[in-house]
């Protein structure tokens, strides 16, 4: 029998037409042992409305009973929980594909033995710099930065496989390049553009209407230079940039032009199922309604949202590469149509880029 990877699988998957629940984000707390300048969840804990251990088994058989395959721990921190073990275990015995996003900070030798015995698909680290100065002006957490390294030792030994990250901050924008030519000397640089890093510019306000992360965004500019201080990322954004703008079609009028929630969903830590991490809009708290009812029937009524003002976002020409959508925008404005500047600036930056002739784009390419 010819082995493949849960990658491949997932793809494959991903292709099938059909709405179905593939994968699922549980959101098991916004609790966190550190204190995040960025957070977008920070400021929405409440330990007292958790779901209990019972009530998240409960939900892993639901999903499980719906065909849900892959399912990403997350948080705040999940290792916050005490009975985290606990919910893994049982996650384990259903039988899904799991992946653990943490900080590191707080595992355990206990927890990273139980790891090594029984290992998920793999453990997502964010890494927001490689110097305790710029972590620890992020985690606002004196010798988190000691902490964290050392356990991500102990999980390299233990053979867990790992992929780090780095959000992108006026903070930490001088070392993101150097946290992914660490990560390589850490654990290896892979072959076939697998890697092991990832990294994300986009910062949003919280969850609690704090705007106070946007304060750490970077310009188009800081976002370009930190692109061209790693060879492989700024190859892949030149790539990028070497096709034609995206046309938005009959989608214009369409409020909401994201459909990820056709095989992925989120649970927040109080039991709302979400079909975005972002928004209220179009979920159910899974006390009162059943899973397949929200997955099934409320989700796909984002499909009948339009807008309903004059916003310029509907016949902005640049729309197709905007990171803006109503979500992110009812979190920065109060109103999911309404424009939001920094969004705008983007889109309009990576649309010059892209509205290059190509025969100088492809030029560009090849200089290197």
């Amino acid at each position: 029998m010819k082995d493949i990877s849960a990658g491949y699988f997932y793809t494959k998957l991903d292709g099938k037409k059909e709405q179905f629940p593939m994968s699922g984000q549980l959101e098991l707390t916004y609790r966190c042992n550190y204190d995040c300048v960025h957070c977008y969840c920070k400021g929405s804990e409440d330990k007292g409305r958790e779901l209990t251990t019972e009530e998240w088994k409960k939900v892993l058989d639901i999903i499980s009973a719906e065909g849900c395959m892959f399912i990403t721990f997350t948080g705040g921190d999940p290792l916050v929980r005490e009975d985290f073990l606990e919910i893994y275990d049982y996650a384990k015995r259903k039988g899904f594909i799991i992946t653990i996003f943490t900080n590191a900070y707080g595992l355990s030798d206990e927890v990273i033995g139980h790891l090594m015995q029984s290992p998920p698909f793999s453990v997502e680290v964010t890494v927001n710099g490689v110097t305790d100065a710029t972590y620890e002006s992020i985690t606002c957490v004196k010798g988190s930065f000691k902490q964290a390294l050392a356990n991500l030792r102990k999980l390299k030994d233990a053979k867990v496989r790992l992929i780090l990250k780095s959000n992108c901050l006026t903070l930490n924008k001088h070392e993101v390049a150097k946290v992914k030519k660490w990560t390589e000397e850490f654990l290896g640089k892979p072959a076939k553009k697998r890697y092991y890093f990832k990294y994300d510019p986009m910062i949003y306000p919280r969850l609690n209407g704090d705007k106070s992360p946007c304060d750490y965004r970077l310009s188009f500019d800081e976002i370009d230079q930190l692109k061209k201080e790693d060879p492989d990322i700024w190859e892949e954004y030149k790539r990028s940039l070497n096709c034609d703008m995206p046309e938005l079609g009959r989608e214009r009028n369409f409020l909401y032009r994201c459909n990820s929630w056709f095989k992925q969903f989120f649970i927040d830590p109080f039991g709302r199922l979400k079909f975005c991490a972002f928004s209220d809009k179009c979920s159910v708290d899974l006390k009162r309604t059943p899973f397949k009812t929200g997955f099934y029937d409320v989700f796909p009524q984002v499909l009948l949202e339009r807008f309903k003002t004059a916003s310029r976002c509907m016949e902005c020409p640049v729309r197709a590469v905007c990171y803006h959508c109503p979500g992110r925008a009812f979190l920065e404005t109060g109103d999911e149509e309404a424009p939001v500047d920094y969004y705008c600036m983007l889109a309009h930056e990576t649309s010059r880029r892209l509205k290059k002739p190509r025969g100088k784009a492809k030029a560009m390419v090849k200089s290197g």
